[in-house]
């Protein structure tokens, strides 16, 4: 009896760890702020650097907006997986451009730069941090702006 009661305590503490006030908590934590795009490249096609100027993306929660300016281009939510390798991030966008389309991806985040590779909607997740050409997949690096 003990022996079960020990097993239903350790599956329940399994759990917690990773339910929003584990560690996916704290992970999702490090991703809250305002990220300024730096370069934006899909299909081995770079963005130009005129269209990536005051382009943002906000993480608050488990949601997200995307803003040019003071225009908001998209909202949505979002949900990772950090015990994944690489780590995986679902964008479901619920308002705006793409609105009920869900973006698989995979992001990397070290101090203050943040890349997230991304699948057209509809296409399996990347399992690396590339743009190659034919893969429609969208790579972009951001990096935290400044309070």
């Amino acid at each position: 009896m003990k022996t079960h009661l020990l097993v239903a305590l350790a599956a329940g503490l399994l759990i917690a760890a990773d339910n929003p006030d584990g560690e996916s908590a704290k992970e999702r934590k490090k991703l809250e702020g305002v990220w300024a795009v730096t370069s934006t490249a899909r299909n081995e096609n770079e963005l130009p650097a005129a269209r990536l100027k005051d382009l943002q993306v906000i993480f608050q929660n488990d949601r997200f907006t995307w803003k040019q300016g003071d225009k908001i281009l998209a909202k949505g939510t979002f949900h990772i997986d950090h015990t994944q390798k690489p780590r995986s991030i679902d964008l479901t966008t619920t308002e705006g451009g793409g609105q009920g389309e869900t973006t698989l991806g995979v992001y990397d985040l070290e101090e203050n730069v943040l890349r997230i590779c991304g699948a057209k909607p509809g296409h399996e997740r990347p399992n690396e941090f590339a743009a190659r050409d034919g893969s429609d997949q969208t790579l972009i690096s951001l990096k935290r702006a400044q309070p």
